[in-house]
C-alpha cells in the first residue's frame, strides 16, 4: 500500500500557525529537493508565494497617529506633573492658609499621583477624574489661589485632544486590521491551493514511481501534517488515493491523480489587538 501525504483542516489554522505550516514543508522539500519529488516546475512560486505571507505576518506597522499621541501625551504629562509638583512645594509654605489649602488638595489628588506612566486610555480616564475633583468650587478657588488655573485648563485640553485623536487611532487601526485580513486570507488562499497541488503531484508518484526518498519525505509531512492538525484543533485524515491505484497513471504528467494534501480552506479569524503607540 503506498503511504500518502495526510489531510487536514487547513482552513483552521492561523496566519501564524499556516506560515509555520508551509516553512516547515518548504524545508523538508528542499532537504529531499524538488527534483526527487518531481515538482520542479512547482516549488518557484509556491516558495514565493509562502514567502508573501510570512513577510505580511511579520511586518512591522506604523500609524500616522503614533507620532501625534505622543506629543499630545507629552504635554498632558507635563501640565499633571506641574500641578501635583506645584501642591507639593505648597505643602511646605510658610504661608499656613497655603499650606492648608495644598496638604487638603493634595490628598484629594493622592489617587492620581504617577498616573503619566500608565497606559494610555487607562490614563484619559484618570485625567477626567483629576479634572472632576479639580472642578469642585472649594478645589478651583484653592487652584486660582497657587496660580494653577492655566496649567488646570492646559490640561483639560490635552486630555481632551488626546481623546479625540485615539478615537483617530482606533479607526485608523480598524482600517488597517481589515487590509490585512483580506491580504492574509488572500494570501493564504494561494499559498494552501498550490500546497495542495504539489501534495497531489508527490503522492500521484508515491503511486506509480515510490522511491526511499520520496517514502521518507511522506513520513515527514505526515507528523508535520498530525502537529500542526493538533494546533488547528482538526483531525488527520488519509489521503483519497492511499492504497488506490489511478487508471492508466502517467508519471510524465501525475498532476491528474486524487489525493490532495489539504482541503480548501475557508476564511478564518485572526484575532488582533489595537497596537500601543
Amino acid at each position: 500500500m503506498a503511504k500518502q501525504i495526510r489531510t487536514f483542516g487547513m482552513s483552521n489554522m492561523t496566519v501564524g500557525a499556516c506560515v509555520t505550516f508551509h516553512t516547515t514543508t518548504l524545508k523538508y522539500i528542499t532537504t529531499t529537493t524538488p527534483e526527487i519529488l518531481h515538482i520542479e516546475n512547482k516549488i518557484e512560486a509556491y516558495r514565493e508565494k509562502a514567502k508573501q505571507l510570512e513577510l505580511l505576518v511579520n511586518r512591522k506597522r506604523a500609524y500616522r497617529t503614533t507620532p501625534e499621541m505622543r506629543e499630545i501625551d507629552y504635554v498632558r504629562d507635563r501640565a499633571s506633573g506641574t500641578i501635583q509638583g506645584a501642591l507639593n512645594s505648597f505643602c511646605t509654605s510658610p504661608v499656613e492658609e497655603k499650606r492648608l489649602l495644598a496638604l487638603r488638595l493634595s490628598q484629594d489628588l493622592a489617587a492620581y499621583r504617577g498616573i503619566r506612566d500608565h497606559e494610555y486610555s487607562k490614563q484619559t480616564a484618570e485625567v477626567t477624574g483629576m479634572l472632576r475633583i479639580l472642578d469642585l468650587e472649594e478645589n478651583k478657588t484653592a487652584i486660582a489661589r497657587f496660580g494653577l488655573t492655566e496649567e488646570v485648563e492646559a490640561l483639560r485640553q490635552a486630555n481632551a485632544d488626546f481623546a479625540e485623536k485615539f478615537d483617530e487611532r482606533v479607526l485608523e487601526v480598524s482600517a488597517a486590521k481589515d487590509a490585512s485580513d483580506i491580504e492574509s486570507k488572500e494570501l493564504m488562499r494561494e499559498v494552501n491551493a498550490m500546497y495542495q497541488d504539489i501534495a497531489q503531484v508527490i503522492n500521484a508518484y508515491a503511486i506509480v514511481q515510490p522511491s526511499d526518498e520520496i517514502d521518507e519525505f511522506i513520513t515527514k509531512m505526515n507528523g508535520l501534517v498530525g502537529a500542526m492538525a493538533d494546533v488547528a484543533g482538526t483531525g488527520s485524515g488519509t489521503s483519497s488515493t492511499e492504497g488506490e491505484t489511478p487508471e492508466n497513471p502517467d508519471t510524465e504528467n501525475p498532476d491528474g491523480g486524487e489525493g490532495s494534501g489539504t482541503e480548501e480552506p475557508d476564511e478564518d479569524d485572526e484575532q488582533q489587538g489595537i497596537p500601543h503607540p
